[in-house]
């Protein structure tokens, strides 16, 4: 038997600890590069809103009011088709609207808020981007966010810039609360967030909001290196523990198993030199250490089978043997020296279900004159039977050898049977005693099938009279005789009951009646060659069935007297 295997199991256990190791190492990556991510921007979002206000609270809110209305009144007298946004920066119509606020930059409250912010913007906050004032306008068709003061050092965003306010913004200002702040990611200025806080005058009023953007491409890139590096390191980590597991595991559970099944497939290839369960012991108290257990007893039940069954097996052979031996005495006890005279023409054969069976034929000449005729069947099969069927056979014809009867005989035979009988087997018999000179049959039955006759030029019939119970049934049963006179060319068949009650693989009998048809279609065969036409049909109708029981059969043909 081949040891080879597709997929050993080593094989398979490290490719599902492998798999199961990579999809822990990339859910364990994604959730801490996401909890890193999210902690960054939520720390970046509390720094721009807590500099937004601490910067709403250091600019002067009566300053940016003047700013804010002045910036306003230029604003709206800017028709909504003329209006230019920021996106149209450094065109002509974009500097020719920056141009109508250029004033603004000169007045004292600009530059008062413009320096305000300006600290904060050179406060040394290394992320900073930029911070402004702004305010939304609502006298146009659409609400505009517009630029007051912006403190940064490079291109600044004059007054009067202006660009479409989001709803969400402008539905905050109208409100007087501050956005919330948000990240944005554009190809111009990277990673920003944002974040508002309003500003107020002397007297309470709102007067705009002051905005913060602080730079987040720095901690973007540290969260890239952060994955790279946690992927690294998980990586790293997950093949130590895969190559530790899969160590473990090797040692566990793979070698004993190997070992396990190297001992198997040497035991049942039969292998003078293969090892036993018995010397792989393992002293551990887990599956393995119980499989390990129940191999060993395996192997010491399947010993001790062995050993019982080469004893049953030689008990058998010696048994067969002898069974052989009964089956030819037996075979031996059954007359097949046929007569070969002109008087009579006679043959029979039995086929025992067993290696012996209980069926028995006979027939022997009494004196030049007459011939009993005997069919008998003894009660089971096998061995019992066939020493009941020695037994009966015997007394049968030592008693048919005295004068009588055949109803005087069976009389004589059933309580000699009755006498000795503590098994309790009987026997079905017909006796019969044909005068070769005269063709008188004298016949009588102990409970056996009725036989078959058929008168020349004429059919089978069932010969049906006086059916008395079997021999060594009870003591004292008083049998009957029965006389039929043959003419010349008569035939007789005596059958037991394995012909009639054989049994098709649907459970059908053979019956009687398909018997006469078989006899009545063979009107002019030798006995021969009907018995084995007769034995032809039997099997083939019995076709995978076992022989329902043992077969005896005898075709006898009258020719006249002398």
């Amino acid at each position: 038997m081949s040891t080879k295997t597709r997929f050993p199991l080593k094989i398979k256990a490290a490719i599902i600890i492998i798999a199961l190791s990579a999809v822990l190492c990339v859910v364990a990556i994604l959730m801490s590069a996401i909890r890193f991510s999210r902690t960054n921007e939520e720390n970046f979002k509390n720094q721009a809103s807590d500099l937004a206000y601490v910067a709403a609270l250091t600019v002067d809110g009566d300053a940016m009011k003047v700013v804010r209305d002045a910036v306003f009144e230029v604003f709206d007298k800017i028709p909504d088709d003329d209006v230019v946004l920021s996106d149209d920066w450094g065109s002509d119509a974009f500097n020719a609207q920056i141009e109508k606020f250029a004033f603004i930059t000169d007045m004292p409250e600009f530059k008062k808020v413009y320096e305000q912010l300006s600290k904060t913007q050179t406060a040394g906050i290394s992320t900073l981007a930029s911070i402004y004032a702004t305010d939304y306008d609502f006298s146009h068709s659409i609400p505009y966010a517009l630029y007051l003061v912006d403190a940064a050092e490079e291109d600044p965003c004059l007054p009067g810039v202006a660009d479409h306010a989001d709803e969400a913004d402008w539905e905050s200002a109208e409100k007087h609360e501050p956005m919330k702040p948000y990240i944005t990611n554009y190809d111009a200025y990277g990673w920003l967030v944002t974040a508002t806080a309003g500003v107020y005058d002397s007297s309470g009023e709102y007067v705009g909001v002051i905005c913060v953007d602080l730079d987040m491409n720095a901690i973007k890139a540290n969260e890239s290196s952060f994955i790279i590096s946690l992927t690294a390191t998980l990586v790293a980590i997950t093949i130590v523990i895969c190559i530790i597991t899969l160590i473990i595991i090797d040692l566990a559970v793979i070698k004993p198993l190997n070992k396990l099944s190297d001992i198997a497939v040497g035991y049942i290839s039969n292998n003078e030199d293969r090892k036993k369960f018995s010397d792989f012991k393992m002293r551990r108290r887990d599956e393995i250490g119980n499989l390990s257990g129940a191999m060993i007893k395996m192997e010491n039940d399947i010993g001790n089978y062995i050993d019982n069954l080469t004893s049953v097996t030689a008990e058998k052979e010696r048994i067969s043997a002898e069974l052989g031996v009964a089956a030819k005495i037996q075979a031996d006890m059954l007359p097949t020296d046929f007569p070969d005279r002109k008087d009579i023409e006679l043959y029979a054969a039995m086929t025992p279900a067993k290696e012996v069976g209980g069926d028995f034929y006979d027939f022997f000449f009494i004196d030049d004159d007459h011939i009993a005729l005997v069919m008998a069947d003894v009660s089971g099969k096998g061995v019992p039977a066939a020493m009941f069927m020695i037994i009966a056979k015997t007394l049968i014809k030592i008693r048919t050898t005295a004068p009588g009867t055949p109803a005087q005989m069976l009389w004589d035979i059933n309580n000699t049977l009755c006498a000795d009988n503590p098994s309790g087997l009987f026997v079905t018999a017909w006796l019969g005693i044909l005068t070769l000179s005269t063709g008188e049959l004298i016949s009588s039955n102990a409970g056996h099938e009725y036989p078959a006759l058929m008168h020349e030029g004429g059919d089978y019939e069932l010969i049906v009279g006086e059916n008395m119970p079997p021999l060594a049934a009870a003591e004292n049963i008083e049998y009957f005789d029965e006389k039929i006179e043959l003419k010349t060319g008569d035939r007789l068949f005596l059958y037991t009951d394995g012909v009639p009650e054989g049994k098709n693989p649907d459970g059908e009998r053979f019956g009687t009646d398909k018997m006469l048809k078989i006899l009545n279609h063979r009107h002019n065969v030798s006995p021969k060659e009907l018995l084995d036409d007769m034995m032809r049909k039997v099997n083939e109708f019995a076709g995978e069935s076992d022989q329902f029981d043992d077969v005896t059969i005898m075709s006898v043909i009258w020719k006249g007297g002398k």
